[in-house]
């Protein structure tokens, strides 16, 4: 009983600790072409940071401006994280962005990922692409 109790008040504190960090971890990329991130080991998944000097004032005001420019729906806003939902035009396919703002560093990390289906043709990384440069 006293074990039980002792890895319950770990897993319960653990998870305290993370929601006061401020930090979110990105999620991996599922095994499928339709995802990239700033995070992913792999090549084929990976996606440079996209990085910013903050001279004109407030970046995530910026990137909100910028995403909501392409059309995104902002599903979550919390301190230096952004998660938006892109939609495709024609069968309204959900893509899913998730950009987590690293003052520090001066990086936003990114991971964008198609919700349905094997492929994507390159939407999610074309489309963080652009968001790359209207943020410059």
């Amino acid at each position: 009983m006293k074990k039980r109790l002792i890895i319950i008040f770990a897993c319960y504190f653990s998870i305290l600790l993370a929601e006061g960090s401020g930090k979110t971890m990105l999620q991996d990329c599922p095994n499928k072409p339709n995802c990239v991130s700033s995070q992913a080991k792999d090549s084929k998944h990976y996606i440079e940071p996209i990085s910013f000097d903050n001279k004109n004032g407030d970046i995530k005001k910026e990137l909100i401006d910028v995403v909501q420019k392409f059309d995104g729906k902002i599903l979550e806003n919390n301190e230096n994280f952004l998660r938006v939902a892109f939609y495709s035009k024609f069968f309204k396919f959900e893509d899913i962005a998730d950009f987590e703002i690293n003052p520090e560093k001066k990086i936003i990390d990114v991971r964008s990922a198609a919700q349905t289906g094997w492929y994507d043709f390159g939407v999610n990384r074309k489309r963080i692409e652009k968001i790359r440069v209207a943020l410059k």
